[in-house]
């Protein structure tokens, strides 16, 4: 029998003076996990909006994006039996006049980094990743 999984992919920055920062993160136990955007399943009769606030509320403590986008068509793998379609997305979380105070990291969080495009790009290994992470630099310019 053929499953399909659906799971959301959020970038969440922030615009301040002089640059934009993205916040990657890594997962526990640290040495098995990347740095990546925040990640998390899409519930069967989720809204998207709905698994968004929950998993970056979940990972980061953030409650309401400044600004919340679609970054480009939703990617799609099949492992065998199991089909995953991932959502990406970006949420911004601070501007120059109201930047992001304290984080508060969830449970299963080991790792949070606020990247300027450059390193967060280099940070980045799966390469969906870093397509919708120029994406998202090129919108904001």
């Amino acid at each position: 029998m053929f499953n399909l999984e659906h799971r959301v992919r959020v970038f969440v920055f922030q615009v301040l003076d002089r640059r934009v920062e993205y916040l990657l993160l890594r997962h526990k136990p640290r040495d098995e996990w990347p740095l990546g955007p925040v990640v998390g399943p899409v519930t069967p009769g989720e809204k998207l909006e709905d698994a968004i606030r929950r998993e970056v509320r979940a990972e980061t403590g953030l409650r309401r994006p400044v600004h919340l986008m679609e970054l480009l068509q939703p990617q799609k793998e099949l492992f065998g039996e199991l089909g995953v379609v991932e959502w990406p997305f970006a949420w911004q979380a601070g501007t120059p006049t109201e930047p992001v105070g304290a984080l508060r990291p969830g449970p299963m969080i080991g790792e949070m980094q606020w990247l300027p495009f450059e390193e967060a790009f280099r940070s980045l290994e799966i390469p969906g990743d870093r397509d919708a992470l120029v994406r998202l630099q090129l919108g904001l310019q």
